[in-house]
């Protein structure tokens, strides 16, 4: 099995989790025929090891849906972060004209005395 990625997360108890992805590679059985090879997920925790073995099929979709789940976050965010862009813009926009209203007023008041 060799390893193509580990990813370490530490809990709110400063524990660590552990996300392994790990692979056998294609190997020809005693037949002469090539087997597929296979990808196993694997979580730890401090007490526990969960392993999911994914065949290629399986795996290509799980690719495919991540792939079609990060799209879709992305354009959410980009959406989002253009429409907070958009308010703080027109906050700011309320606040410059409130502050420039307010001057008005001293120029007025002065102008009284």
């Amino acid at each position: 099995m060799k390893r193509a990625l580990r990813i370490a997360h530490f809990d709110k108890n400063k524990k660590v989790k552990v996300l392994e992805l790990g692979f056998d590679d294609v190997e020809i059985n005693s037949k002469d025929f090539a087997e597929e090879g296979s990808l196993l997920l694997s979580i730890h925790s401090e007490n526990q090891k969960t392993f999911f073995q994914l065949s290629i099929a399986e795996a290509a979709l799980l690719k495919e849906r991540l792939d079609y789940i990060l799209a879709l976050l992305a354009k959410q965010y980009i959406e989002a972060d253009e429409k907070a862009a958009k308010t703080r813009q027109s906050k700011n926009q309320q606040k410059k004209n409130q502050e420039e209203g307010e001057e008005v007023d001293w120029e007025e008041e002065d102008e009284k005395k």
